[in-house]
C-alpha cells in the first residue's frame, strides 16, 4: 500500500452554489459541428460495414450485368453525291439535265432516311411487325440462353422443357389473326421436327402446321393464317407470337434509329441502330440503307420516266405538224415555182425560225414542269418571262415580214414552219433517245460507303463500368449507413466529440474489460462474493483507466470546495456503479481513507459489488439511524461503505433534508474522499440534489450507447441546478485499430490540460 498522503484542505459542505461557476456547454444544434477528423475516424471504424456493402453491391452489379439484356449498335455510312451526269450527257440533254443534277441537302436526306416510306419498307420486307418472343425461364433464362454457342440447341434445365434455353430459331413470314387474337397474342408450341401448334394464351388450339408451308384454320368464325419459314426448337418449347400494326412497328424501329451528319456540310451521314440481337440489328440496318438508296434511284428514275413519257406523247403531234408544213410548202412551190429570197429575207427567216424553236421548246418545258409545280413557282415564272421576251421579238419580226411582197411573205412563212417543225421534231427525238440512254445508267444521288457489320460487343451494359459504379455505390452506401447510424442511433465514440460539442473535459477512458464481463455474469447468477475488479485484477486495462481518473482528480480536487465527489450518469447501465466502486478501491489502495456512499436509494447496487448487507444504510441514517452502525468498515483495505438502506417512499425529500447535509459534513470530516454513487440524472432529480452538496461531479458515459444529445441534456440539467460537471469518464471502450482507447487521451497530463 502506498504511503498516506496529506489530507486535502477543504471547507465544510456548505451551500456553495454561488462558488461553482457553471460549465458553458454549446447548444445541442452544434452536435453536427464535429471536426472532420472524427468523421474520417468513424468511417475507418466502420470498415467492416463498408466492405460488406461494397461486396454486396458488387454481387448485385455483377448479377445485373449478367442478366441484363445486351444492346448492340450497328453502324453504316452514307454519302450524298453531286452531279451524277457527265458533261457529255449534260450537253446532250440540255435543259433536261436538271432532272438528274438535283442533289438533296443533308437535312432533307436525314429526314428521308428516317421517314415512314424508307423504314416502313424495311419493316415490311423483314416482317418486323410480327414479333416472336421465346418463353424464357424467369430472371436468368434469357441470360443463360445468350451464352449458348451459335448453332447449338441447349437441353432443357431442371426438366422444364416448356422454356427456351438457347439456340432456338423461329421465323414467321406471314401471320393473319382476327382482332381478338391480335390483341391477346398467341403461343407457338414446337411439336418436334418441323411441326408446331398455335394455341391461345388460354391453351385453346388454333391450328397445327409445319414449317415451310402456309397453315390456315377457322377460329371463332374468323380465318387464321400463318406461315413459319424456320423452326428450330425442342418439342414443347413455347414462343409468344404477336402482330402489331405496321405503323407501330415502324415507329418502334424509328425510335432506335439514329441519323446524323458526320460533319457540317460534309455530305456524309452516319446511321446507327440499336437492338438486342447483333446479327439481326445489322441486317435491319442494311435493309434500311438499301431501301433508302433504292427509293433514291426510283425517285430519280421516276422523274426521268415521267419526262420521257411526256416527250413520247409530244412526238406524234410534232411529226404530224411537220408533215403538214412540208405538204403546204411543196404545194406552194408547185403553184409558184421557186422563190429566190434576198439576203435580208434569209436572215429574217433564220431569226424567226430560231425564236419560234426556242419558244416551242420553252413551252414544252413549261408543260412538263407545270405538272409538278404551281404557276407561281420560281422555275415556272422564269420560263414565263423568257417566253414573254421571245413573243415580243417574234412580234417585231412579224411586223418586218408584213412589209415584204405577198409572195415572199407566203414563202417565208411556209419555209419557217417547215424549218421550225423539223428542228423541234429532231430535238425532241434526240432528247428522248438521250433520256433513255442516261436513264438506263442512272445510279442515284446517294451511295452506301460502309455497310453495317455484325457488332461483336454490346454497347450496353458496360460490365466494367457497372462493376466500378457498383463498388463506388457500395462504398458510398456503406459510408452513408455508418454515418447515419452514428448520428441517429449511435452514441459518442470520441472524447473530442464530448469536449468540442459539450464543452466538458474527458478525465479518463475505461477500456472494455473481459475480466469485468465475467464479473457481471457472476453477479447475474447471484454469486456471493466481492465483485471489485480492482481487487481481483489490479493490472487490468480498465483499472489503468481508473488510475488515470485518480491522477486527474488528485489535482482536480485541490480547487474543490470539499472532498465529496458525486458520480452520476445520463441513464442507467452506463457503468456508473462500476466506476464508483473501482474508483473508491483505487483511491483506498492509494492510501486515501475513502468511503463510498450508495446515493441511489431506489435501485442502488453497491452492496452487490462489495458483497455487503443492503441495510441499514443511507436512507436509514438520514431518517435518524446511527451512522457508525450503518457503515460497513474495511470492505477493502482503507475503504468503508454506506449502502443504500431501506427503500424509502420519498428519496428526494430525504436528500433535501438538513440531516442529509449534516451527514455529508460528518463523512467529509472523517474521510479523505467521499464518493457518492448517484441515480441517473435524466431519470430522477436525486442526482442533482446530491451533486449540489459535492465539491466535484463526474459524469459517466458509455461508449457507443450515450448520444451527444443525452449527454448535453444531462449537463444542461445539472448546470441549471448550479452544478459544474468536473469531467467525463467514458466507459466500455472497445479495442480500436491501434489498441484500447486509441481514439482517446488516457493520461493524467491530458486531463490536467483539459481542466
Amino acid at each position: 500500500m502506498n504511503a498516506p498522503t496529506p489530507r486535502l484542505v477543504r471547507e465544510p459542505a456548505a451551500d456553495h452554489l454561488s462558488a461553482v461557476p457553471p460549465v458553458e456547454t454549446q447548444p445541442l444544434a452544434a452536435q453536427m459541428d464535429v471536426p472532420l477528423s472524427m468523421w474520417f475516424s468513424r468511417i475507418a471504424e466502420s470498415w467492416r460495414l463498408i466492405l460488406a456493402m461494397t461486396v454486396l453491391a458488387l454481387l448485385l452489379g455483377g448479377l445485373y450485368a449478367f442478366v441484363a439484356t445486351p444492346v448492340y449498335e450497328a453502324q453504316s455510312l452514307i454519302q450524298i453525291l453531286d452531279n451524277q451526269l457527265s458533261s457529255k450527257d449534260r450537253d446532250s440533254l440540255g435543259e433536261l439535265a436538271s432532272i438528274f443534277d438535283r442533289s438533296g441537302t443533308a437535312a432533307a436526306e436525314i429526314e428521308l432516311l428516317r421517314s415512314d416510306l424508307v423504314v416502313g419498307q424495311a419493316v415490311s420486307r423483314l416482317h418486323l411487325d410480327i414479333e416472336v418472343q421465346p418463353h424464357y425461364f424467369p430472371l436468368i433464362g434469357a441470360a443463360l440462353a445468350r451464352h449458348v454457342p451459335a448453332g447449338e440447341l441447349a437441353p432443357p434445365r431442371f426438366g422444364l422443357s416448356q422454356y427456351a434455353w438457347g439456340g432456338e430459331q423461329v421465323v414467321i413470314s406471314a401471320l393473319d389473326l382476327p382482332p381478338r387474337l391480335m390483341r391477346e397474342g398467341v403461343v407457338l408450341v414446337a411439336q418436334g421436327g418441323e411441326a408446331y401448334s398455335l394455341v391461345t394464351k388460354g391453351g385453346q388450339l388454333v391450328l397445327n402446321g409445319r414449317a415451310g408451308t402456309t397453315a390456315t384454320a377457322q377460329s371463332g368464325g374468323d380465318t387464321v393464317t400463318v406461315r413459319v419459314d424456320t423452326l428450330v426448337a425442342r418439342p414443347g418449347t413455347q414462343f409468344g407470337v404477336t402482330r402489331v400494326s405496321l405503323e407501330h412497328a415502324t415507329s418502334e424501329l424509328q425510335s432506335h434509329l439514329t441519323v446524323a451528319e458526320k460533319a457540317k456540310q460534309s455530305g456524309m451521314i452516319g446511321v446507327s441502330l440499336h437492338g438486342n440481337d447483333a446479327a439481326r440489328t445489322a441486317l435491319i440496318l442494311n435493309t434500311i440503307t438499301e431501301q433508302y438508296v433504292k427509293q433514291n434511284i426510283d425517285s430519280r428514275s421516276g422523274e426521268a420516266e415521267h419526262t420521257l413519257a411526256f416527250l413520247e406523247q409530244q412526238l406524234p403531234q410534232l411529226r404530224a405538224e411537220l408533215e403538214d408544213a412540208e405538204e403546204k410548202y411543196n404545194r406552194f412551190r408547185n403553184e409558184n415555182g421557186s422563190v429566190d429570197l434576198s439576203e435580208e429575207s434569209r436572215l429574217l427567216l433564220q431569226q424567226v425560225v430560231d425564236d419560234k424553236t426556242k419558244l416551242v421548246d420553252l413551252q414544252q418545258q413549261r408543260d412538263e414542269m407545270i405538272q409538278r409545280f404551281t404557276p407561281k413557282h420560281p422555275a415556272v415564272a422564269a420560263l414565263d418571262a423568257q417566253m414573254g421576251t421571245l413573243r415580243q421579238q417574234m412580234a417585231d419580226l412579224s411586223a418586218r415580214v408584213e412589209k415584204m411582197p405577198d409572195t415572199e411573205q407566203n414563202a417565208l412563212r411556209l419555209m419557217r414552219d417547215v424549218r421550225v417543225d423539223t428542228q423541234l421534231y429532231t430535238n425532241l427525238l434526240n432528247n428522248a433517245q438521250q433520256l433513255r440512254v442516261v436513264k438506263a445508267g442512272q445510279v442515284g444521288s446517294v451511295r452506301v460507303v460502309d455497310h453495317a457489320s455484325t457488332p461483336e460487343y454490346p454497347v450496353r451494359p458496360n460490365r466494367s463500368v457497372i462493376l466500378l459504379f457498383s463498388a463506388l455505390l457500395g462504398v458510398l452506401v456503406g459510408v452513408g449507413i455508418a454515418l447515419c447510424r452514428k448520428m441517429v442511433f449511435g452514441g459518442v465514440e470520441h472524447s473530442k466529440e464530448i469536449e468540442h460539442v459539450i464543452g466538458v473535459p474527458v478525465y479518463a477512458v475505461v477500456p472494455r474489460s473481459p475480466a469485468q464481463l465475467k464479473i457481471y455474469e457472476a453477479m447475474k447468477r447471484g454469486t456471493r462474493a466481492q465483485h471489485v475488479l480492482a481487487g481481483c485484477a489490479a493490472h487490468d486495462v480498465a483499472i489503468e483507466g481508473i488510475r488515470n481518473l485518480r491522477t486527474a482528480m488528485q489535482f482536480g480536487l485541490l480547487a474543490a470546495s470539499n472532498n465529496i465527489v458525486a458520480i452520476t450518469g445520463p441513464r442507467n447501465k452506463v457503468g456508473k456503479s462500476f466506476v464508483s466502486v473501482n474508483f473508491a478501491a483505487v483511491l483506498a489502495l492509494g492510501g486515501k481513507r475513502t468511503v463510498i456512499v450508495d446515493g441511489d436509494m431506489r435501485r442502488g447496487d453497491i452492496h452487490e459489488y462489495l458483497n455487503i448487507r443492503r441495510r441499514p444504510g443511507l436512507s436509514d441514517v438520514i431518517a435518524g439511524a446511527d451512522l457508525d452502525s450503518a457503515l460497513v468498515r474495511n470492505v477493502l483495505p482503507g475503504l468503508d461503505a454506506l449502502p443504500q438502506g431501506t427503500v424509502p417512499p420519498n428519496p428526494s425529500e430525504l436528500l433535501m433534508s438538513e440531516r442529509f447535509r449534516s451527514l455529508l459534513d460528518e463523512l467529509s470530516a472523517r474521510y479523505d474522499v467521499v464518493l457518492i454513487d448517484t441515480p441517473p440524472v435524466l431519470a430522477v432529480t436525486d442526482a442533482a440534489l446530491i451533486a449540489r452538496r459535492a465539491g466535484a461531479t463526474l459524469l459517466v458515459c458509455r461508449h457507443g450507447r450515450d448520444a451527444l444529445s443525452g449527454i448535453g441534456e444531462t449537463v444542461r440539467r445539472l448546470r441549471h441546478g448550479g452544478i459544474a460537471v468536473k469531467g467525463v469518464v467514458l466507459t466500455d471502450v472497445p479495442r480500436g485499430p491501434f489498441g484500447y482507447g486509441s481514439n482517446f487521451p488516457t493520461y493524467a497530463a491530458d486531463a490536467v490540460e483539459l481542466h
